[in-house]
C-alpha cells in the first residue's frame, strides 16, 4: 500500500506520464528512489510557488508606485483648493478639476473666469463653460419676463423657464441651457449667463483666450470665439442683451444667436 500510495504521488508530482511510471515500477525501482522522486518534485513545486508569489509581489508593487506617480502627476483639486486656473479642465462627476487631461476622465468643461481678487469678504463665483453651444433665438414667442439685470444666471434661467410655462411661450436659450444633459452634466446643473457673467468671461479672454480655446481643442468642444452671444439679461420687452468678446449689443429675442450654457464654482 505504502508503494501504491508513493506511485500516485510520482504520477501527481512528477513530469512522468502513468506510463512511465509504471514502467518503472515493473522494472522493479525501489521504494527509496520513489520516494526521493516524490521529495525533490515537493520542493520543485515550492520553490516555484514561492517564485510566483514574489513575481505577483512585484507587479502590484510596481502598479501602487505607477499610480501613485499618476495621481501626483493629475493632481485633482476641488472649488476651494485656492489653486483652480482659467483653462483647467472641470469633471462634473466629482466636482474635480486639474491641470493636465485625465483621459480616464469625462471632461464636462473648461474653467473661463476666476475672481483673483476679495471683494467684500468673499471671493465670486468662477465660471465654467460647456463644451456645446447653439444658435438659438432668446424667445421666439418674444417672452418678457421682467427681470432685474442684477440677478446671475441661474437666477435668470429659472425664471425664464417660469414664465415660459405661465405664458405658453417658448424661450429656447434658456430651455436649451436648463435641458442641457451632455458630458457627464445633468438637466438642471447649467444655466443661462447673464450679461454680468459674460462681461467677465470676455474680461478674462483678453489674456486668457488662446488657454481657453487650447483646453478645448483638446477635447473636442465648440471654441469661443468673436461670434454674438445671447445673454439671459433683458434689455426691454422684446429685445435682450447680447455679446461678443469684443462688445455690447441689444436686439430682437426672436433673432438668433449663440448660446453657451455654463456652470459656476
Amino acid at each position: 500500500m505504502e508503494k501504491l500510495n508513493l506511485i500516485k504521488g510520482a504520477i501527481i508530482l512528477s513530469e512522468m506520464s502513468i506510463e512511465e511510471v509504471f514502467q518503472a515500477f515493473a522494472s522493479d525501482v525501489s521504494i527509496e528512489f520513489l520516494q526521493e522522486l516524490v521529495q525533490l518534485q515537493k520542493a520543485k513545486l515550492a520553490t516555484g510557488m514561492q517564485t510566483a508569489v514574489s513575481t505577483m509581489s512585484n507587479v502590484e508593487q510596481k502598479k501602487q508606485v505607477s499610480a501613485k506617480e499618476s495621481e501626483k502627476q493629475f493632481e485633482l483639486l476641488t472649488a476651494n483648493s485656492g489653486k483652480i486656473k482659467v483653462g483647467m479642465f472641470y469633471y462634473n462627476e466629482d466636482k474635480t478639476f486639474s491641470k493636465e487631461l485625465i483621459a480616464s476622465k469625462q471632461v464636462s468643461g473648461v474653467v473661463a473666469y476666476v475672481d483673483e481678487i476679495h471683494k467684500r469678504g468673499f471671493k465670486e463665483p468662477g465660471l465654467i463653460v460647456t463644451l456645446r453651444e447653439k444658435r438659438l433665438p432668446w424667445s421666439s414667442g418674444t417672452l418678457f419676463v421682467e427681470m432685474p439685470n442684477s440677478l446671475n444666471g441661474k437666477e435668470n434661467t429659472c425664471l425664464i423657464m417660469k414664465a415660459s410655462r405661465a405664458h405658453g411661450k417658448k424661450a429656447e436659450a434658456a430651455e436649451y441651457c436648463a435641458n442641457y444633459a451632455y458630458d457627464g452634466i445633468k438637466a438642471g446643473e447649467a444655466f443661462f449667463p447673464s450679461k454680468i457673467e459674460l462681461e467677465k468671461v470676455r474680461a478674462s479672454m483678453k489674456n486668457n483666450v488662446e488657454t481657453i480655446n487650447f483646453s478645448l481643442a483638446k477635447v473636442k468642444g465648440a471654441q469661443l470665439t468673436k461670434d454674438i452671444y445671447w445673454a439671459s439679461s433683458e434689455f426691454d420687452e422684446y429685445t435682450a442683451w447680447q455679446q461678443s468678446f469684443s462688445d455690447d449689443y441689444c436686439d430682437r429675442k426672436n433673432s438668433y444667436a449663440c448660446v453657451r450654457p455654463m456652470m459656476s464654482f
